[in-house]
């Protein structure tokens, strides 16, 4: 009785566990890939709820004062330019500041005990300087992302119906202006 495999059936298996380790990283990757990009629009959900409670901490205005008289923003009365859209009552901001003034908490990086970072989990570079409009309409509290491409607003916007179609709206950065889409 013979003990062991021949070489000839160990290269046999090896083959076979190389042809299925070819045909399922690809799926292992897109799936990766797609677990990273939802987690980005986790990040930036979780950026644009605290960049709504920094504006309504320091967007102080009085319930009885109209929206064209809400002058008293904290940094004054500040217009953003979106394409050709003009918005009053505006301030743009980073995920640096809103990190700074303890809206959102950063993350430790490599074998760091201090908190210094928001990464972003596609590439994680930093999105320390990433920017989010926040702005007043109806006396109302938004705040919007700014994306640097159309693409990741497209991903990470859900559509909204209005009057029987699906819309999106999201920000971008084009040629060093700020896009709507």
């Amino acid at each position: 009785m013979k003990k062991g495999f021949s070489l000839v059936e160990l290269l046999g298996v090896i083959a076979i566990l190389s042809i299925l380790m070819i045909a399922a990283t690809p799926a292992v990757l897109s799936i990766s890939r797609k677990n990273r990009e939802r987690m980005y629009c986790k990040k930036i959900e979780t950026v644009v709820k605290a960049a709504q409670l920094y504006g309504q901490d320091s967007f102080s205005y009085i319930d009885n004062t109209t929206e064209t008289d809400a002058t008293n923003l904290i940094d004054g009365n500040h217009v953003c330019k979106i394409g050709t859209k003009t918005i009053e009552h505006c301030q743009m901001t980073t995920i640096a500041t809103l990190a700074d003034k303890g809206y959102l908490k950063l993350e430790k990086v490599g074998k760091s005990s201090v908190e210094t970072e928001f990464l972003d989990p596609r590439d994680f570079k930093s999105m320390l300087n990433e920017t989010v409009m926040v702005y007043i309409v109806n006396k109302r509290i938004n705040a919007s992302f700014i994306y640097n491409s159309e693409e990741d607003g497209d991903k990470c916007t859900d559509s909204v119906e209005v009057g029987g179609g699906r819309y999106k709206t999201y920000y971008y950065k084009k040629d060093g202006n700020i896009a709507s889409g």
